[in-house]
């Protein structure tokens, strides 16, 4: 289990530098093409990059923000819960993250259905396949499934310390 862990925890560090690239060519595209359009000018494809980038920004960011325990969550309840019972708020966890691998693998489905569809479309100016911009939805969906699993096993791993006397 501890070689699924760090697989993940490899994904997440390679995922952060991959935002920070992402937001500063974001960044540099937008900033480029509004001082070029203050001198008359402007990139044409500024527009469709700029999409692209932050399409895939969000998407992976939801990921690092899942690994991280970023998302908003019920927290006053569970820790209310697992006040009374230990047990209730691991149940209560659990659930949250058996919901969120529910929810991520229908997005992961109908993301890659969807991508089959709009792969035959292509962007105006680039000229690219319309299914990259998609493709962002199912990818980060499968990293979240990944991160899902390794907080169900984590949470198991807990309660299987706390239950051994050391």
């Amino acid at each position: 289990m501890s070689t699924y862990y760090a697989i993940v925890a490899a994904i997440a560090r390679a995922v952060s530098k991959i935002l920070v690239v992402l937001l500063v060519a974001l960044v540099s595209v937008v900033f480029a093409n509004i001082v070029l359009r203050y001198f008359g000018r402007s990139l044409r494809w500024s527009d469709e990059v700029a999409r692209l980038l932050f399409v895939w920004t969000a998407f992976l960011g939801i990921f690092l923000g899942y690994n991280a325990d970023a998302h908003p969550a019920f927290t006053q309840i569970v820790t209310m819960v697992g006040a009374r019972s230990a047990a209730a708020g691991r149940i209560m966890v659990l659930m949250t993250h058996l919901l969120v691998c529910a929810f991520v693998t229908i997005v992961l489905y109908g993301g890659i259905v969807y991508i089959r569809h709009a792969a035959i479309q292509t962007t105006a100016i680039l000229r690219i396949s319309v299914g990259w911009m998609y493709a962002a939805a199912p990818f980060s969906m499968a990293l979240l499934l990944l991160e899902a699993v390794r907080k169900i096993l984590l949470l198991f791993d807990r309660a299987n310390d706390r239950a051994t006397p050391r």
